[in-house]
C-alpha cells in the first residue's frame, strides 16, 4: 500500500461504453451504471495507492461491502461512448466509507451521473463489522476529500450543486 504522504484524492480513469451494458436504444443501462464506478474505483486504487482490495481480504479477512449506493442520472451515456470516471473517498468513519464517482464527458467536464456509495468494512470470517487498521486510517485521512465523519451534507444537496456548475460552465 502506499505511504499516505502526497496522494491524489481525485483517482480518474478513462472508459468505453460497452454493448453489454446498454439498452435497446443503445444508452447504457441504468443497473450498470454502479458496475463501472466500482470497477473503475477498484483498478484505481490498485493503480494509485497500490491497495489491492481482494489481497488485503486474503491477508486480513477484512472486506469492504456496499451498504448503501445513490444514483442520479443527468445526462444520457451512449454505446461505445468514451467517458472519464472520477472517483473520491469524500469520508471516512473508523468502519465506513463514502465514495463519490463522477461520470464526465472527456472534453468538457459536463457530469453525466453521479454515485454515492457507502461501504461497510467487514470480516467475514466472523461476519461482522472490522475497525480500520491504522494503516488504512492513515491512507484515508490523507485521501479522503471531506475528512473524518458523517457526511454534513446530503446526495440531493450535491447533485444540486453539480447541476449548477454545469449551468455556470
Amino acid at each position: 500500500m502506499k505511504e499516505a504522504t502526497s496522494i491524489a484524492q481525485q483517482l480518474e480513469s478513462k472508459v468505453r461504453i460497452r454493448f453489454e451494458d446498454c439498452d435497446p436504444f443503445g444508452h447504457l443501462n441504468n443497473g450498470r451504471y454502479i458496475d463501472y464506478f466500482m470497477n473503475a474505483r477498484e483498478d484505481q486504487l490498485r493503480e494509485h495507492y497500490q491497495l489491492d482490495i481482494y489481497q488485503h481480504m486474503q491477508q486480513t479477512g477484512n472486506v469492504w461491502v456496499v451498504a448503501s449506493s445513490q444514483v442520479a442520472y443527468l445526462q444520457e451515456v451512449k454505446l461505445n461512448e468514451e467517458v472519464i470516471i472520477r472517483t473520491s473517498l469524500r469520508w471516512f468513519t473508523a468502519s465506513d466509507l463514502f465514495m463519490e464517482g463522477l461520470m464526465l464527458h472527456p472534453e468538457t467536464d459536463r457530469v453525466k451521473a453521479v454515485v454515492w456509495l457507502r461501504f461497510a468494512y467487514l470480516n467475514v470470517r466472523k461476519g461482522i463489522k472490522a475497525t480500520h487498521e491504522p494503516q488504512l486510517a492513515e491512507l484515508f485521512e490523507a485521501a479522503a476529500v471531506k475528512g473524518a465523519g458523517k457526511p454534513d451534507q446530503y446526495f440531493e444537496e450535491r447533485v444540486r450543486e453539480l447541476r449548477t456548475m454545469a449551468v455556470a460552465e
